[in-house]
């Protein structure tokens, strides 16, 4: 196995995954969150990806992710977001 960063903090890493078990930890935490937060109804369909942030203090690229991997927005909607430009 190569040496390389995890794509998320810069950490260096010895394995198959793009990142470091703490960057793994952290987005299936916030998977969870989200998940929680859409299967229990508290979201409607006209919540931003910003509003959906602020109420479950996820980070609004991983809220965007998650909501495109999700089908709840469409990927091409994503160009109109102030999100679509960061370098993330």
């Amino acid at each position: 196995m190569e040496l390389k960063k995890c794509k998320n903090c810069g950490a260096f890493i010895n394995s198959e995954s793009d990142f470091c078990n703490t960057c793994i930890n952290t987005l299936s935490y916030n998977r969870t969150i989200l998940k929680d937060y859409f299967d229990n109804g508290s979201a409607t369909t006209f919540d931003s990806v910003v509003a959906v942030s602020d109420q479950t203090g996820v980070s609004p690229t991983i809220v965007q992710n998650y909501m495109v991997e999700n089908n709840y927005i469409d990927s091409a909607t994503l160009e109109k977001t102030s999100f679509a430009s960061l370098p993330y």
